[in-house]
């Protein structure tokens, strides 16, 4: 109940602001495509833990997904633009298992600088699932499940060449009213919340073929860190902390 009121919060602040940026709309050089593409990252999972077992330790994992976005994000070289999306990554190593996904909106607004140069503002809300199943060794499965909505605040900057549309976004997002589920099995089960916290990401896109009658393609880089902590630091946790560093690759289409 917790993490879908504060959802919600985050998605009303973020329609409200329609009317807005509508209001301040200029005009865009293409509207809005769709954008579907895979993606493929690494993944280094950090603890700090009083617990001696788990601190310090680190586990590498490369992961593989798909993507698909709507908007004008772009597309647009002014005014109001917006983005709506989901993407989804899989990875496995050593018996370790990570499935993660996401469904974010972006809304922002778009002011040219000059000729070629632009700049975003950009407001949104989404939500994230992630499972791990690490290799417990005892023969018992073991789950962590985390859920969280989150609110984002981003700024971009955009150079439109002829043929190739370079831009580059950074931000954060806020993870609020996040629970995560811990699930043994043949023991049980137990949801805590997690700690309210700052997630900063960033991200390098190139748009090719950005013209009419031709097929756009695009490739981004991209770094995003998910930090996780619980609520309550008095139970099982002992003061861990988990950090997710994500560096990944991006290739795509729009139609």
């Amino acid at each position: 109940m917790r993490s879908r009121n504060s959802l919600i919060k985050a998605s009303t602040f973020g329609v409200l602001l329609v009317p807005a940026f509508a209001f301040a709309q200029g005009t865009s050089s293409q509207g809005p495509m769709s954008h579907l593409g895979i993606k493929g990252s690494y993944n280094e999972y950090s603890s700090d833990s009083d617990i001696s077992q788990i601190d310090d330790s680190k586990e590498r994992m490369p992961t593989i997904g798909a993507f698909y976005n709507f908007g004008n994000k772009l597309t647009s070289q002014s005014g109001f633009i917006y983005q709506a999306g989901i993407e989804a990554n899989y990875g496995e190593k050593d018996d370790n298992e990570v499935r993660e996904a996401r469904g974010e909106i972006d809304l922002g607004l778009r002011a040219p600088l000059d000729n070629n140069f632009s700049a975003d503002f950009i407001v949104g809300a989404g939500y994230d699932w992630s499972r791990f199943e690490p290799d417990a060794g005892d023969g018992l499965e073991t789950r962590v499940t985390n859920e969280s909505p989150f609110a984002k605040l981003g700024l971009g900057l955009n150079h439109h060449g002829q043929t190739v549309t370079t831009r580059f976004e950074a931000g954060t997002r806020y993870s609020m009213g996040g629970e995560t589920k811990f699930r043994v099995e043949d023991v049980g089960s137990e949801t805590l919340d997690m700690q309210d916290k700052a997630n900063p990401y960033a991200e390098l896109t190139l748009l090719w073929n950005n013209r009419e009658n031709a097929m756009p393609i695009s490739a981004s880089l991209y770094y995003e860190r998910t930090n996780y902590e619980l609520d309550d630091a008095e139970l099982l946790t002992a003061n861990t902390k988990l950090e997710s560093d994500e560096v990944g690759l991006k290739l795509g289409m729009m139609f």
